[in-house]
């Protein structure tokens, strides 16, 4: 990976999230491939004088609205912070494509942008909790050679110590079990790679967000402009990224202490909700597992039966054994390095 595209950004705006009293958000310019892109760094205003805390990172067609997660590691003693990355949720703006990018590898700036922050308000220690996508743009974050300290020197901002990574139903690979998946994988990496310009059309309402969304009768109300019912249009340029980005990170060996939570089953096709909320209506977790073993070399796994893609919106007996996973994984994390 090369280095960061820019040296500077600059704060254009800092106010109470919608989230509520509780949050504030710091939206951020700076420039990107092809336009002025902005961030957004959310933050719980509990904890302030903590040195530790957690960094979200969501997943595609998402933004962060999860104030229970945030809630959860506050009461654990953490500063929590999420980022909107550019083209996402807060940091979506007229002058780009919602979450279009050129490369996976962009998101690093975003990254950057929201350590540094952190960095500059105190926190020392950080552990990163990426979802789906994000699990894949944090993992392609954390597998690049510029290291830390040279990231520092260009930027001439210094930067938190990074301990861990936590991984929510990661897009480590494509949605096909591993058989199916060895044989398709490089037939439809040429397809996106011929038609980059092509796209998908959002038009029929998934069932994974039939089993989300209150107006559906699920258990969560957030902003269906910035993560439609639908999803957004399927870019075949996003598709051969992601392709490229999760081949390139198979090869890699990190060995950061890793936490890998996912559900116990895929429901991929499954015809009604009820059948989808039983696991994992999204990605293949026999693939994602495959992706992970070669990936990390400090790898704690943990599967949560009935858990749904974003583990954090399963049903409460679901949710509960996730941010108890979580838990007890920073738990030991800790008295490791004590």
């Amino acid at each position: 990976m090369s280095a960061p595209i820019g040296q500077h950004w600059k704060q254009i705006d800092d106010c109470e999230d919608l989230l509520g009293a509780d949050f504030r958000a710091r939206t951020y310019a700076f420039p990107g491939p092809k336009t002025q892109v902005c961030t957004t760094l959310v933050h719980h205003i509990g904890n302030p004088d903590s040195t530790k805390a957690i960094l979200y990172v969501h997943g595609y067609t998402d933004y962060f609205f999860q104030t229970g997660l945030a809630e959860h590691f506050v009461r654990l003693g953490y500063r929590f912070y999420a980022v909107d990355l550019q083209g996402y949720g807060r940091s979506i703006r007229p002058s780009t494509p919602p979450n279009w990018c050129e490369s996976i590898e962009q998101y690093g700036q975003d990254l950057d942008i929201a350590l540094a922050t952190m960095k500059q308000d105190g926190v020392n220690d950080v552990v990163i909790l990426g979802h789906s996508t994000g699990g894949l743009v944090v993992s392609t974050y954390l597998a690049q050679p510029y290291a830390l300290p040279e990231r520092e020197s260009h930027y001439q901002k210094p930067f938190p110590n990074i301990l861990g990574l936590m991984l929510n139903s990661p897009f480590l690979a494509l949605p096909f079990p591993p058989t199916v998946l060895n044989r398709i994988n490089w037939p439809i990496r040429a397809i996106v790679s011929l038609l980059p310009f092509w796209y998908m059309r959002a038009k029929k309402i998934t069932l994974y967000a039939k089993t989300l969304h209150c107006v559906f009768g699920g258990e969560w109300d957030y902003r269906l402009d910035w993560k439609p019912a639908q999803g957004f249009d399927l870019s075949f340029h996003w598709l051969r990224e992601i392709i490229s980005a999760q081949h390139n990170l198979v090869k890699q060996h990190l060995t950061i202490p890793t936490l890998l939570c996912h559900s116990n089953i895929s429901t991929i096709g499954k015809e009604t909700i009820e059948e989808t909320q039983q696991g994992d209506g999204v990605l293949d977790i026999e693939s994602m597992q495959d992706a992970a073993h070669k990936i990390f070399r400090n790898l704690t796994k943990v599967s949560i039966a009935q858990g749904f893609h974003d583990l954090y919106l399963s049903h409460q007996t679901a949710r509960d054994a996730y941010l108890s996973a979580m838990t007890d994984w920073l738990d030991e994390q800790t008295k490791a390095l004590t």
